[in-house]
C-alpha cells in the first residue's frame, strides 16, 4: 500500500511529445523517453568504434534489460529473456509442446489479440485441437473458459487485461483449474506490464509474454518471455537458434544441447538496438513504481469514465476499477471520424472497431488532460 505518491508530473519534461500533444494512447504506444536518443547513440557508437568487439558489450544487455522487467514483476533472476514480439515469444512456447491426443487441446478466448489467435489457430496443422471460447470479444467468458479446461487440455492462453475493453482478468481460478488438469498456462501481459502491479510467481503462471510498445514506453521491436524456473529444464523448444545452445560459440552440430536456463528461448541473434531503446522506458517504470502508476490511473480513469457517462456516451470497459486496467473505451457515434478529428486537434487516441475510442492516461498525464479530451469529443459531436 502506498503511503505517499511520488511527484509523477515531474517526469513530463522527460517525454518530448507531451510538450505539443495531449497524448492519451499509452495502451497502444507509450510516449518515448528522451533518454532513448542517448541510449541508441551508445549502441551506434559502439558499432562505429568497436566493430565486432561491440558484441562483448551488446550480448550482456539481453539479460540486463530482462532483469529490469524481472524487478517490475518480482520474477527470479534468470527467469525472463528478451525477444522481438509476442508472436515470437508465443511461438517459442508452442514449439515446446507435442500436441498428441488425447492431451492436444489449446484453450483460449475470442477476445484475445489477433496475433495470438492466428498463431494458436495455426497449431491445428500439427495436431492441436483449438478450443475458442465465447463469441463476443467485449464479454470475457470466464465461466465457459473454466468449463472448457479438462484432462485433454495441454495449454491455456489468457490475457491479463483485454485490449479492447481494458477488463482485468482474475487469472488465479484459471491457473488453478489448468494445473489441476496438468495443463500449462500462458499469460499475455502486454496490457498490464507497467500498468497493473502483480507478482508473476504469486500468480503461478507457467509463462508470461508481452512487449514494450505500450505502458512500458519501450517502443517496437522488443518483447519478453518469462518461464517459471520450476519447468524450464523440461522444455525443449523446436524453435531453437544458435543462442539456444548451452555453448553457442562452440558452433556444434545437432542435436542441440539446450542452454540450462531461460537462454534456451533466446533463439537466433538478438535484436540488440531494440533492447537499448526499450531499457529506457523499463527503467522509468521501475523507478516510478507500478503501484504509483496504478493509483494514479484509479483517479484519472474515473475522471474519464464518469465524464463519459455524464455526457451520455457508452463505455465499453468495466465500471469497477478493480475489474479494469488503465484505459477506458468510450463508444460514440461515428467514432472513427471523431478519433481522426481528435488527432488533428492534437489529442492522440485510437479507435477499435466494435469497441470505441480508447483513452489511456499514463503517470505523466494530467487530470486536466483527461477532462479536456471529453470536452473536445463533445465539441466535435456537437
Amino acid at each position: 500500500m502506498l503511503t505517499s505518491m511520488p511527484d509523477l508530473l515531474s517526469w513530463r519534461p522527460k517525454f518530448p511529445i507531451l510538450a505539443n500533444k495531449t497524448y492519451l494512447i499509452n495502451n497502444s504506444l507509450g510516449a518515448m523517453p528522451a533518454s532513448v536518443i542517448d541510449s541508441l547513440n551508445e549502441y551506434t557508437n559502439l558499432w562505429a568504434t568497436e566493430g565486432v568487439v561491440a558484441w562483448d558489450t551488446w550480448l550482456p544487455e539481453v539479460a540486463n534489460v530482462a532483469a529490469i522487467l524481472e524487478d517490475v514483476v518480482h520474477a527470479p533472476r534468470g527467469s525472463m529473456t528478451m525477444c522481438q514480439n509476442v508472436t515470437n515469444a508465443l511461438a517459442e512456447i508452442l514449439s515446446c509442446i507435442e500436441f498428441e491426443a488425447p492431451r492436444n487441446q489449446i484453450v483460449h478466448c475470442a477476445g484475445e489479440f489477433p496475433t495470438v489467435e492466428y498463431l494458436l489457430d495455426a497449431q491445428q496443422r500439427i495436431g492441436a485441437e483449438v478450443v475458442r471460447v465465447g463469441t463476443d470479444p467485449l464479454v470475457y467468458p470466464e465461466r465457459d473458459l473454466l468449463g472448457a479446461i479438462t484432462g485433454r487440455t495441454a495449454l491455456v492462453v489468457i490475457s491479463h487485461v483485454l485490449f479492447r475493453t481494458a477488463e482485468l482478468v482474475d487469472v488465479r481460478p484459471i491457473v488453478k483449474k489448468a494445473h489441476e488438469h496438468g495443463a500449462l498456462v500462458v499469460l499475455d501481459a502486454y496490457q498490464s506490464m507497467g500498468a497493473v502491479p502483480f507478482d508473476v510467481m504469486e500468480l503461478d503462471v507457467d509463462f508470461l509474454v508481452g512487449g514494450s510498445v505500450k505502458w512500458l514506453c519501450g517502443g517496437p521491436g522488443a518483447g519478453y518471455l518469462f518461464a517459471n524456473p520450476a519447468i524450464i529444464e523440461r522444455l525443449e523448444p523446436r524453435l531453437a537458434g544458435w543462442f539456444s545452445h548451452a555453448r553457442p560459440f562452440s558452433f556444434e552440430g545437432p542435436p542441440i544441447e539446450y542452454a540450462p536456463s531461460i537462454e534456451r528461448f533466446v533463439g537466433g541473434t538478438p535484436n540488440v538496438p531494440a533492447y537499448y531503446q526499450a531499457r529506457e522506458g523499463y527503467k522509468a517504470i521501475r523507478e516510478v513504481g507500478v503501484e504509483a502508476i496504478r493509483e494514479n490511473a484509479r483517479r484519472q480513469t474515473e475522471i474519464i469514465y464518469a465524464g463519459a457517462l455524464e455526457r451520455g456516451y457508452t463505455v465499453n470497459s468495466p465500471r469497477a476499477f478493480e475489474r479494469r486496467g488503465n484505459h477506458v473505451t468510450v463508444d460514440v457515434p461515428d467514432g472513427h471520424r471523431v478519433k481522426d478529428e481528435l488527432i488533428r486537434r492534437g489529442f492522440v487516441v485510437d479507435y477499435r472497431p466494435g469497441a470505441g475510442i480508447r483513452i489511456a492516461p499514463h503517470f505523466y498525464n494530467t487530470d486536466d488532460e483527461c477532462r479536456a479530451i471529453l470536452e473536445e469529443i463533445t465539441a466535435i459531436l456537437g
